[in-house]
């Protein structure tokens, strides 16, 4: 099992709609390859936000999500709340739509998440919870993604304990540079601490919501690639086929899917062919 942890320090760079759309192409790429069998993902939202889990769930976005509080989520067994294993509350995605149904994600509640960031923090083994949670999950699924917080507290550094490998978006700005040696470092120290996650390794650095008409962003890609070099994962535009998907709560491969999904994942659309590309490296670094 590999867990991919999608974590920037910076909000607003992309790092939800990453966790969805390689969420739904690893899947993708599992059932094409393996019909009938596919391999299984799982995606673990824990940003207090949730919109990665509302979306995996076919909520409505502005919608009332905290109706049925008898639930358990995710929150709840973070913060040992439910004595449920992670399996018994895992579900189903309806995505993506021209899939196998082997996508599947942790249940989040924003109010329970916002109680869990505030709490954990002051917990002996409040920074390892997620990593008891997933650990036992290794038999049940090929790759399991963990969307993190627009910060690095609690939740984020519990996702990197649980992690084999970090992907860190970005947009092309100036502050989100700041952003990135700050999330880069934070990932050091927690590799450096022999008892924290010495194993976790950095595959790639993601630049989204680009736009190349601006010319700073090219000056800003370039800058990136000389210092990361081969860190540096395919661009993704900042294009509204993307901003349209989220709206109807969809991933960009169900919003426009291929004409012959048993031949690709992605459509001509130029934002999935770049989702689909960005997600088929991804899954090679994590697989080398």
């Amino acid at each position: 099992m590999k867990i991919l942890t999608i974590a920037s320090q910076k909000g607003g760079v992309g790092k939800t709609t990453l966790a969805i759309n390689v969420s739904s192409a690893l899947a993708m790429m599992q059932s094409y390859e393996r019909p009938g069998t596919p391999g299984k993902i799982l995606l673990v939202d824990t940003d207090p936000q949730a919109h990665a889990s509302k979306t995996l769930a076919g909520g409505v976005f502005g919608a009332d999500d905290e109706e049925d509080n008898s639930k358990p989520t995710l929150g709840d067994l973070l913060l040992g709340d439910s004595d449920l294993p992670a399996t018994a509350i895992i579900e189903t995605s309806h995505l993506p739509k021209n899939g196998d149904g082997n996508l599947d994600y942790l249940p989040t509640q924003k109010s329970v998440m916002n109680i869990a960031s505030r709490t954990l923090v002051s917990q002996p083994d409040g920074q390892f919870r997620l990593l008891d949670l997933v650990q036992p999950l290794g038999a049940l699924y090929e790759y399991i993604v963990i969307d993190t917080p627009p910060n690095l507290g609690v939740m984020t550094i519990n996702s990197l304990l649980a992690a084999t490998h970090v992907v860190i978006p970005i947009d092309l700005q100036a502050f989100s540079m700041d952003s990135l040696v700050e999330t880069l470092d934070t990932i050091e120290r927690i590799q450096n601490h022999p008892r924290l996650n010495p194993e976790m390794e950095v595959i790639g650095i993601s630049p989204v919501k680009c736009n190349f008409r601006r010319h700073e962003q090219q000056e800003w890609l370039d800058t990136l690639t000389e210092r990361y070099q081969d860190l540096v994962l395919p661009p993704v535009g900042d294009r509204g086929d993307v901003h349209s998907a989220q709206t109807q709560g969809l991933d960009i491969f169900s919003y426009k899917p291929p004409r012959d999904p048993e031949e690709d994942i992605a459509s001509s659309n130029l934002a999935a062919q770049e989702y689909a590309k960005v997600s088929e490296v991804i899954r090679d670094r994590l697989d080398r």
